[in-house]
């Protein structure tokens, strides 16, 4: 049975995920760039902001795993004090309420920062496409070059150049043990989250049941929904395929017009 949003389409419709929609739109950019915008400096300044934005992750992955542990700690009864001013952390009014919420937005400010640091992965990949086309080459190996690139994902694919043909073919053995290792790797990259939403879900339950004050639980407990799944939806969204419209072109480069008919 087909796809239903495969079987609705109209001449002029496509169904792309967010993140490959912006990888095509600016591969199309980099076919209409007559005076060379999209130059060699362009190319190295992507790849500087890739370089930010990758750190920029990183950071907040870690602040987000501390607050995680922190927010742990307290849950289960955990005290100590706080090194410099000698304050014990249970002292500390309202710490439980003040790590759910800077948990919770450390989570959000992560996935967009995740999205971002993919968006300009995807946008440099175009580049080292463009580049090694002609040479027939594996364009993972270029662009492995010019951005950091997790060769374990390589490492353990079946088909090691999804662009053209392996020197080297897998056989059965293989596909089995490369199967087992990406289970396990998906797995180890669930824990972060799965994680993380456990320990909101706990500390959103002890705040409910707390004797707080009534308006400040709830806006907190919404605020704290709002932003974990808001993050969520970015992450699980960004690989989702929607239907767009596809547009071209004049050959006199002239106005965008619709690629097929005006739906009705």
């Amino acid at each position: 049975m087909r796809d239903r949003g495969h079987r609705d389409l109209k001449p002029n419709e496509i169904r792309l995920s967010p993140i490959v929609r912006i990888t095509m739109t600016f591969n199309k950019e980099l076919n209409i760039d007559k005076n060379g915008v999209f130059g060699q400096e362009t190319y190295e300044n992507y790849i500087e902001r890739y370089r930010e934005a990758l750190q920029k992750q990183d950071q907040l992955i870690r602040v987000l795993c501390t607050q995680n542990a922190l927010l742990f700690l307290i849950l289960n009864g955990q005290n100590w004090t706080l090194p410099i001013i000698g304050v014990q952390i249970s002292e500390i009014p309202a710490i439980q309420e003040i790590l759910l919420f800077s948990a919770s937005m450390a989570f959000y400010l992560m996935c967009t920062a995740f999205i971002t640091s993919q968006c300009y992965g995807g946008i440099i990949d175009q580049f080292g496409n463009r580049i090694v086309d002609s040479n027939l080459i594996d364009p993972d190996f270029f662009n492995a070059s010019r951005k950091h690139y997790d060769f374990f994902l390589k490492l353990y694919r079946p088909k090691l150049n999804i662009w053209g043909e392996d020197f080297y073919q897998h056989t059965r053995g293989f596909s089995i043990f490369s199967g087992l290792m990406n289970i396990i790797m998906i797995a180890v990259i669930l824990l972060l989250p799965i994680t993380h939403f456990a320990l909101i879900g706990s500390a959103s339950w002890q705040v409910y049941n707390s004797d707080w004050n009534a308006y400040a639980k709830w806006f907190l407990l919404l605020a704290t929904a709002i932003i974990n799944f808001g993050g969520l939806a970015l992450v699980l969204g960004m690989s989702k395929n929607f239907t767009f419209k596809m547009i071209e072109l004049q050959s006199d480069g002239g106005p965008l017009e619709e690629n097929g008919d005006n739906p009705e």
